[in-house]
């Protein structure tokens, strides 16, 4: 999986394609206390800790993801963040409930070790502390409009979507890893169509 990502971000862009979709519906979201403990999980580039470091310049961020080649990008364009490198499946670089807030954006679809993701998730956030996931969505008029009209890309076998979830898998996992669900809801096109679902959820002691 790592060789994969490395791949990905050697070619991909520094600025991630949905950010202007998706940002203004999730900014809002993003503590603004000084001081809070922020991870961001499958960072990337680090664009996302970039942009709540604007909103919150005193948050604590920590960014991790599989790739070297996106931490170390990450590492010199984003001073003052702590990063990791990861393995998909390993455990996460932090103590136990060492996070106020946890954000993971458009990431769960491209792992294999979910049930490790979710549990490491839980795992590092304090209790009663919030994450808020994003991945695509996946309905049944969507599904449908799926295999109708686009299923060969959107299931294609080079592509790097390896999990495809709905709403009640996706809460389903959120709930079996002490997860209580505050908000969710939808952005991209419209719904029952959209692009990606959204949700935040609280750990529950």
């Amino acid at each position: 999986m790592s060789e994969f990502y490395e791949k990905y971000w050697e070619r991909a862009s520094n600025s991630l394609g949905d950010f202007s979709l998706k940002w203004p519906k999730l900014s809002g979201f993003i503590p603004r206390e000084s001081g809070v403990s922020i991870l961001d999980f499958g960072c990337g580039k680090g664009e996302i800790i970039g942009a709540i470091k604007k909103l919150n310049p005193e948050a604590k961020c920590t960014g991790l993801d599989v790739s070297k080649i996106a931490i170390d990008f990450a590492a010199k364009d984003r001073p003052g963040a702590i990063f990791h490198v990861i393995e998909d499946g390993g455990k996460f670089p932090l103590a136990d409930n060492s996070m106020d807030f946890i954000f993971s954006s458009e990431v769960i679809e491209h792992i294999y070790d979910t049930e490790n993701a979710f549990r490491e998730m839980s795992r590092v956030l304090k209790p009663d502390g919030e994450a808020l996931l994003t991945c695509p969505y996946h309905g049944f008029i969507k599904n449908l409009a799926i295999i109708l009209f686009g299923f060969d890309e959107h299931f294609s076998p080079t592509g790097p979507h390896v999990r495809f979830f709905s709403k009640k898998t996706l809460f389903s996992l959120l709930h079996q890893n002490r997860f209580e669900i505050l908000k969710h809801g939808y952005y991209g096109r419209f719904y029952p169509i959209s692009h990606s679902i959204f949700v935040l959820a609280k750990k529950n002691n």
